[in-house]
C-alpha cells in the first residue's frame, strides 16, 4: 500500500471517529436537556385547608399536620408530575378559591352535599366516617334519639358548613313545627364539647374518631352514642369524606384516585389512621 493511500485511510478513519464522538456527545446532551425540562415542567397544585379540626388538621409550630395533611402528602408522593403546596385559609375561602382558580383542591375532611356536588368535583373517599350524638349522662331524651325528630326541642351548637350542621339545617327547613335550636359558633370543638358538659347545650353531633380523641385528651365527662337507624340514614347517606376539586380538574381527580387506591392498598392510609385515631377508618377499594 502506498504512503498516500495509507494517509488517506488514516484521515478518513479519524473523521468518522470524530463524527461518532460528536453524535454521542450530542445525544447525551439532548437527554440531559430533556430530563431538565421535564423536571421544570412539574404542575403546581395548591391545596387549601381551614386548618382544623384536630386531629384531622392542625398547626404544629409553623407546620400544618394531622390525618388529612399526611394522607394528601402520601398521595402526592406517588404523583411526581405534581408539586403540592398547602395553604391555610378561612373555611369559606376554600370554596371561593376553587371557583376562582386560586386553589385546585380543598382538604378539610369534607363530605358531599347537593350544593357542593353541583359546583365541584370529588375524589374517591379518603375516610370512612362514623358519627356520635354526645350528651350528658342524665339526658334521657338525647340518649333515646333515633331521628332528628327525637331531638326536636333540644339545643345544639356547630360551625357553618360542617356535615352535621348542614343536616340539621335541612331538618329545620323541612320541619318548622319541630325545630332543633341551633347555635352557630366559631368556637373550637373543645369549647363546644365543654358547652355540652356544662349544660349550655343539650347535645352535639360529631365524628366518632374526633370525639374519642377529645374525650381522652381533655378527660370530658360525656356520653358519645354511635348513631343508628333513621338518624344515621339522614346524616350519613354516604358516610365518607373526600378531597374536593375545582370543576376543571378532571385529570387531577383521576390521578389522585389512582394514587389514593395505592395508598390504601399498601397500608399507608391504615398507618396514618392508627397514628391519629387508634383505629383504621380507611375506605376499602377492590383491586
Amino acid at each position: 500500500m502506498t504512503f498516500k493511500k495509507k494517509l488517506w485511510l488514516s484521515i478518513t478513519s479519524l473523521v468518522l471517529l470524530t463524527g461518532l464522538v460528536a453524535c454521542s456527545s450530542k445525544s447525551s446532551d439532548t437527554k440531559t436537556v430533556t430530563s431538565s425540562t421535564a423536571s421544570e415542567e412539574k404542575i403546581t397544585v395548591v391545596a387549601a385547608t381551614g386548618g382544623g379540626p384536630k386531629p384531622f388538621i392542625y398547626q404544629d409550630g409553623n407546620k400544618l399536620t394531622g390525618h388529612n395533611i399526611e394522607l394528601v402528602e402520601a398521595i402526592f408522593d406517588k404523583l411526581p408530575q405534581y408539586d403540592l403546596k398547602i395553604e391555610k385559609v378561612e373555611f369559606s375561602s376554600m370554596f371561593s378559591g376553587l371557583t376562582s382558580g386560586r386553589f385546585q383542591i380543598a382538604v378539610n375532611n369534607l363530605a358531599k352535599n347537593a350544593e357542593r356536588e353541583a359546583n365541584y368535583l370529588f375524589t374517591d373517599p379518603i375516610f370512612k366516617n362514623s358519627y356520635v350524638v354526645i350528651y350528658q349522662k342524665d339526658n334521657e331524651k338525647a340518649a333515646e334519639a333515633d331521628s332528628w325528630t327525637d331531638l326536636a326541642g333540644l339545643s345544639t351548637v356547630g360551625s357553618a358548613g360542617v356535615n352535621s350542621t348542614t343536616a340539621i339545617e335541612e331538618y329545620n327547613k323541612n320541619n318548622p313545627d319541630a325545630q332543633i335550636t341551633f347555635n352557630y359558633t366559631a368556637e373550637d370543638l373543645k369549647s363546644q364539647l365543654e358547652g355540652v358538659e356544662s349544660g349550655k347545650y343539650d347535645f352535639l353531633v360529631m365524628d366518632k374518631p374526633m370525639f374519642e380523641y377529645y374525650q381522652k385528651e381533655y378527660d370530658l365527662d360525656l356520653v358519645g352514642e354511635t348513631i343508628s337507624g333513621e338518624l344515621e340514614t339522614e346524616l350519613l347517606p354516604a358516610p365518607y369524606s373526600y378531597l374536593v376539586l375545582a370543576q376543571d380538574q378532571k385529570e387531577l381527580v383521576e390521578d389522585i384516585n389512582e394514587a389514593l387506591k395505592e395508598v390504601v392498598e399498601d397500608g399507608t392510609s391504615k398507618e396514618i389512621n392508627l397514628k391519629y385515631f387508634g383505629e383504621d377508618y380507611s375506605p376499602s377499594y377492590s383491586k
